[in-house]
């Protein structure tokens, strides 16, 4: 199946061989290709989470709102990367929305650990995104938003020109005007 090639050929980088007709028609009986308008919501906090995404295109935002209402971002997910609540069937802390028009393959929990099993090499895949968030909880608690600005920008300089400014001086954990204040500073110094 033409439109499951992408997550075919995740498959195979992670087992670093070719898949069999079977293994193909295996993934995709327990993946669904989704697609999600602009600013769609996913899944909402307080509810119970069932699915892992993997993005094919567009970008997704996991977020919670604190008691005032206001929402910050924790994680971003693009092309090629999984984003989801980990703590998965647990209800969610998070909501999970689109930024972009996203289309992204799901697969429920129980489907998710029998193909962990069956592919051992997904699951040190899928802990490098556990280790991503505490490095980025690290740095929110330890760094200085200016660092962090820095740090996004080095990382994932496109996800930067992709997002809008006020999802990342959310993300950042700053307000636009200090996120603006910033960049100018940032462009002050390379002048």
């Amino acid at each position: 199946m033409e439109e499951y090639a992408v997550l075919y050929s995740y498959f195979e980088k992670i087992i670093n061989r070719e898949l069999t007709e079977a293994e193909e028609e295996e993934i995709s009986s327990v993946f669904r290709k989704e697609t999600f308008n602009k600013k769609q919501r996913i899944f909402n906090a307080g509810e119970k989470n069932t699915r892992h995404y993997y993005i094919e295109t567009g970008l997704l935002r996991m977020y919670i709102i604190d008691q005032s209402g206001k929402e910050f971002n924790v994680l971003f997910g693009k092309e090629r990367q999984w984003l989801g609540d980990l703590g998965t069937p647990a209800s969610t802390s998070y909501f999970l929305e689109t930024v972009e028009k996203t289309t992204a393959f799901s697969i429920s929990e129980d489907a998710f650990s029998i193909l962990m099993n069956k592919y051992p090499d997904l699951g040190t895949n899928i802990r490098r995104s556990y280790i991503f968030l505490q490095k980025r909880f690290v740095a929110i608690l330890s760094k200085t938003a200016e660092e962090n600005y820095e740090e996004l920008l080095t990382n994932d300089p496109d996800l930067v020109q992709r997002l809008p400014q006020y999802h990342i001086s959310s993300y950042l954990g700053v307000t636009p005007v200090f996120l603006s204040k910033i960049i100018a500073k940032r462009v002050k110094k390379r002048d």
